[in-house]
């Protein structure tokens, strides 16, 4: 009896391997034909029976995966311009899964020819992705990019194609996923942490979401990585004016002047410091610096007046309280003096910051009421004069 039993078992697996051989070559057949969903259907049967216990010979196995995968790109492809892009995705996906598995398969017939195909469905993948993000679809782009990226990266490629995990990378920060941008570039960072663009693009994201330690943590691992990058010294300045960090801003200001020597904002930048240090001198040369630089900087013009009129200020107020005894009016000269000499230093940078802009009215006012205290009446004049016109 169990013989009989064994014999039917035989008998029955060897007419299911028959069936699945048979829907296999008529795949194939279909397949020649450009029958392509005829093929499919052929496929899908001879597979569904070795999902349920089924069993193929490696070499045939082999086949029937490579012959999916190539029905299923055909199907995809066919269907590219016809049907919603995420509608034919499914295709493109199940082609590159079938490639896949054959050429995991062990003692694959097919595997080198699996493998050509794969690459066919990766730069399918990565036309997608370009499609997407010109269409503005950066989350569908950002999905794309990765799997090209996962695709080059599989062990029998090994590639590391940071190119198109850069893009993914790009894709998320312009579709606002800051958890997907963030991820993609740390990664990046991990790759190569010598690319100074990663770096920068994170730190903006960090900034983005409001975290600070983040940011300044990012910060340091590209001034670590790569010192000489100009832009990240620059985020580093852009972080201690924020913070109003004047010690820290000063050190790395002399860093980014050093590696970018004709940068007048940098000077600039360096001068302000300095003046809320109250380090006047030293302001002044480096704003002296940003004119040499630019002989119409408005700003430093402007800025250098202020030195000296902000340090009026404080002189005025002593004239002020003075009263009327003649001890007091002997101060009240010699303190007056002292205002002129620094109304005298700052009128030449007002007048050149006239110069460049006309219209500044309150550059005109400071410089009509310069004009007046040291008595220049010509000048008092001509600044009254285009005040009015403005008014």
């Amino acid at each position: 009896m169990n013989k009989i039993i064994l014999l039917i078992v035989i008998i029955f697996q060897s007419l299911n391997l028959l069936a699945q051989k048979a829907e296999l070559t008529s795949a194939i057949l279909s397949f020649r034909k450009q029958d392509m969903l005829t093929s499919k259907n052929y496929i899908l049967k001879a597979e569904q029976k070795i999902n349920e216990g089924g069993v193929l010979k490696v070499k045939d196995l082999s086949k029937l995966y490579y012959h999916k995968g190539l029905v299923f790109f055909n199907i995809y492809f066919s269907n590219i311009d016809n049907i919603d892009i995420l509608d034919n995705l499914t295709n493109l996906d199940i082609s590159y899964e079938s490639f896949k598995k054959d050429v995991y398969l062990e003692s694959s017939s097919y595997r080198d020819k699996s493998l050509i195909e794969i690459k066919r469905c990766s730069q399918s993948f990565n036309d997608l992705a370009y499609k997407a993000y010109e269409s503005k679809d950066f989350s569908s782009a950002t999905s794309f990019f990765e799997k090209v990226y996962s695709i080059n990266s599989l062990d029998f490629f090994n590639y590391i194609d940071t190119m198109s995990l850069y893009n993914a990378s790009v894709s998320a920060i312009q579709d606002s996923n800051y958890d997907k941008s963030i991820s993609i570039l740390e990664k990046l960072i991990t790759i190569d942490s010598l690319n100074g663009d990663y770096y920068l693009n994170l730190i903006k994201e960090y900034t983005k979401i409001g975290d600070t330690d983040k940011r300044f943590a990012t910060i340091s691992r590209g001034r670590s990585n790569v010192p000489q990058n100009t832009a990240i010294i620059f985020e580093e300045v852009n972080y201690y004016l924020e913070f109003n960090k004047n010690n820290e801003l000063l050190e790395v200001l002399d860093i980014a002047i050093k590696a970018d020597p004709n940068n007048k904002v940098l000077y600039f930048a360096k001068a302000s410091t300095l003046t809320t240090e109250k380090k006047y001198e030293m302001a002044r040369l480096a704003y002296e610096k940003s004119i040499e630089i630019d002989s119409n900087y408005f700003d430093a013009y402007n800025n250098l007046a202020s030195l000296y009129l902000d340090q009026a200020v404080p002189i005025i107020e002593k004239m002020n309280n003075l009263g009327l005894s003649s001890s007091d009016q002997k101060q009240y000269d010699i303190l007056k003096q002292k205002r002129n000499n620094l109304y005298k230093k700052a009128k030449p940078f007002l007048i050149n910051a006239v110069r460049i802009d006309s219209s500044a009215i309150q550059v005109l006012k400071a410089l009509k009421d310069v004009c007046y205290q040291t008595d220049d009446i010509d000048c008092f004049k001509d600044i009254n004069s285009k005040l009015k016109n403005i008014n």
